[in-house]
C-alpha cells in the first residue's frame, strides 16, 4: 500500500509541472506566468533557474563525478568502495579501485575488474530531466548525479547491462535478473519519490502492475 500510494502521487499531471503557487518537494515550484524554476523553502531557497529547457544536456548533470569531500576518491570510486563485497585494492595514490569483488543485480553476475562495471544511475540523467529535472537549478542537477545519500541512487553494474539499459524505464526495461525485479522498481519508486519526479501513465502502470505481485 505503502508504494502504490506514493506511485499515484508520482503520475504525470499538468498541473504538476506548470502551475503559479504550489511547492514541490523540494520547496520550490513552476512559474507559468514569468517563466522559469524557483524555490521558497528547504536547500535551495533562492536558486532560480531560466526558462525551462527543452533539451537533455549530459553536461549540466554531469560533466564529470565529483569529489564531495575532497579525498580524491570520486562518486564512482565511492560506490565501488561502498558496494565491494570485499575490501577494495587501491591504486598508487589510493584514489582510484583496481580489484574488489562486486554482484551485478541486473544480471546476477559477480565481478572482480571495476573495469567491468559502469555506475547506474537508477533513474537515469534522461529519464529524471524528463519527469521534472529540466527546470532544476545546475547545483541540484548536479546533486542528483552524484547522490551518495540514498543507497538505491547509484549502483555498481556490469556496462553491458547498464548500456542496454539506456535512459528507459521500466515500461521498457527491467533487469534480465527477475529476481531483482522487485527490489529495482521499489528503489525506481523511491528515488523518484524522493527528488520530486513524476511518472508517466505507462511507467507509473507497469511499476503498479509489478509491486503488486511483490512480496
Amino acid at each position: 500500500m505503502k508504494f502504490a500510494a506514493i506511485v499515484s502521487s508520482l503520475i504525470f499531471s499538468a498541473s504538476v509541472l506548470a502551475h503559479g503557487g504550489g511547492l514541490d518537494r523540494s520547496g520550490c515550484h513552476h512559474d507559468r506566468k514569468a517563466g522559469g524554476y524557483h524555490c521558497h523553502r528547504g536547500t535551495l531557497t533562492g536558486e532560480q533557474a531560466g526558462p525551462r529547457a527543452a533539451a537533455y544536456d549530459r553536461e549540466d548533470y554531469l560533466p564529470r563525478w565529483a569529489d564531495a569531500d575532497g579525498d580524491c576518491q570520486n562518486t564512482r570510486q565511492e560506490v565501488l568502495i561502498a558496494e565491494s563485497r570485499v575490501a577494495v585494492t587501491l591504486g598508487p595514490g589510493k584514489c582510484r579501485v583496481i580489484a574488489g569483488q562486486w554482484h551485478d543485480p541486473y544480471t546476477g553476475r559477480v565481478f572482480t575488474d571495476p573495469r567491468d562495471l559502469d555506475i547506474d544511475h537508477l533513474v537515469p540523467l534522461k529519464e529524471a530531466h524528463d519527469s521534472g529535472a529540466a527546470s532544476w537549478p545546475l547545483s541540484r542537477k548536479r546533486a542528483y548525479a552524484n547522490d551518495l545519500s540514498h543507497p538505491e541512487a547509484l549502483i555498481a553494474v556490469y556496462n553491458g547491462a547498464n548500456r542496454a539499459k539506456g535512459a528507459r524505464d521500466p515500461a521498457a526495461w527491467l533487469p534480465s535478473n527477475a529476481a531483482y525485479r522487485c527490489a529495482y522498481v521499489r528503489a525506481w519508486t523511491q528515488v523518484k519519490d524522493h527528488w520530486g519526479l513524476i511518472m508517466d501513465r505507462a511507467e507509473a502502470k507497469t511499476v503498479t502492475a509489478i509491486l503488486e505481485n511483490c512480496q
